[in-house]
């Protein structure tokens, strides 16, 4: 039987919502997850708006959620993100959502807003004032994060991807009056993944996962991760971290920069993945995922271990480890501190726990966090937010 909301929206014309970024934004989790739950609502018609050279795979995966896909005109000169803000004029919008992943992307909105007399949703996913402090080039940070503050001030709304984003944005924008309109849209389950993980015995050596960077080396506590293993292997070698790197890291110079921190080559692995398949047999052959950083705006491949009840141990100067503190078993899973020891000392807590006490401490905490980070829920309340902009115009 139909819903009312559903009933409603045959009778309405449907909100024309363009989700807008550049090619490798357009596949980064967060979207991806935005994409599907828009993509799936009665009362939306989703489109995508890329530069020109959109690919076979991204054509293929619009074409099974219903997508049109739209490329921006190709202007000789400017950089393919900065065609962004000139969509072909067959494209109709009714709100534009722009993914703002570095300086160079979101601006375009100001213009596309002018062109087509749209509404503006500025996604913001990290907070690059603190990167700063970890950087080897902080001025650029600062300046990023000031790009980001004026755009947030023109903005239509705000979205905040996930509690610590949302809430330094807040607090920037509030000499503005603009704090009223952000948004904070947590990331949710990822339902591909329940049940994806077999029941894990436990083996002789135990298996700890963590994704990483050499850029954000120290931002993402990839040398705490090192040090850590290397302290539990001091007596024995019971531990291996497995690094995972995104395609276009180099992965000789991700090892050295590891070895580098003293632990031994035999102890770690590093893999490269390349994209949302790789990640489902990962999870399946570790035992653990750590987010030991010193400064994360969220954290998705912790909420992709949440979803496959891997057990969990996250910063609290991540914006997962924020997220995890509002669940009630949320702080048996956040590490406050910096130091490797303490780190080590988590890691071990958890491999003398047990398999059966983990996966059943992992199940209750998938179980909280869907109750309190229902992306549905979210996403539809966003739909209603979108309208109302919309009635207003």
């Amino acid at each position: 039987m139909e819903s009312d909301q559903q009933k409603g929206s045959d009778k309405q014309p449907k909100l024309k919502v363009t989700l807008a970024s550049d090619n490798e934004g357009w596949d980064i989790a967060v979207n991806g997850q935005l994409i599907l739950e828009l993509a799936a609502n009665p009362r939306v018609k989703l489109c995508g708006l890329l530069p020109k050279g959109i690919t076979e795979k991204q054509k293929e995966n619009a074409k099974k959620l219903g997508i049109e896909l739209f490329e921006a005109k190709d202007i000789p000169v400017l950089l393919p993100s900065d065609t962004l803000a000139f969509p072909p004029d067959s494209l109709e919008i009714d709100v534009v959502i722009f993914h703002s992943y570095g300086r160079y992307l979101g601006r375009q909105a100001q213009i596309v807003r002018e062109r087509k007399s749209c509404k503006w949703l500025h996604v913001i996913h990290t907070v690059c004032e603190e990167l700063a402090k970890f950087s080897d080039t902080p001025a650029e940070l600062i300046t990023e994060h000031e790009v980001q503050i004026e755009l947030s001030k023109i903005a239509d709304v705000v979205i905040g991807v996930g509690p610590k984003v949302a809430a330094a944005y807040r607090s920037a924008l509030q000499p503005s009056g603009k704090d009223k309109d952000v948004i904070d849209l947590t990331p949710g389950i990822f339902y591909n993944l329940i049940s994806t993980r077999p029941t894990k015995e436990e083996g002789e050596k135990f298996h700890v996962l963590m994704s990483g960077s050499l850029k954000y080396f120290k931002v993402k506590g990839c040398d705490i991760a090192a040090k850590a293993i290397k302290l539990l292997n001091s007596a024995s070698y019971k531990y291996h971290l497995t690094f995972i790197v995104k395609p276009k890291e180099n992965v000789a110079e991700i090892t050295e920069a590891l070895q580098n921190e003293g632990i031994d080559s035999n102890h770690f692995t590093v893999e490269v993945s390349n994209g949302a398949e790789d990640w489902s047999s990962l999870l399946c052959k570790v035992d653990l995922l750590i987010k030991p950083s010193r400064a994360e705006g969220f954290g998705v491949s912790g909420v992709r271990a949440i979803s496959a009840d891997l057990p969990l141990l996250a910063s609290n100067y991540c914006g997962l480890g924020v997220a995890l503190q509002k669940l009630p078993s949320g702080n048996k899973h956040v590490v406050e501190s910096e130091d490797p020891q303490v780190w080590a000392d988590k890691i071990r807590e958890v491999k003398e726990k047990g398999s059966k006490t983990n996966q059943q401490e992992a199940e209750e905490l998938r179980s909280e966090y869907e109750k309190q980070f229902n992306w549905k829920e979210q996403c539809d309340k966003l739909v209603t937010q979108m309208l109302s902009l919309i009635s207003e115009k």
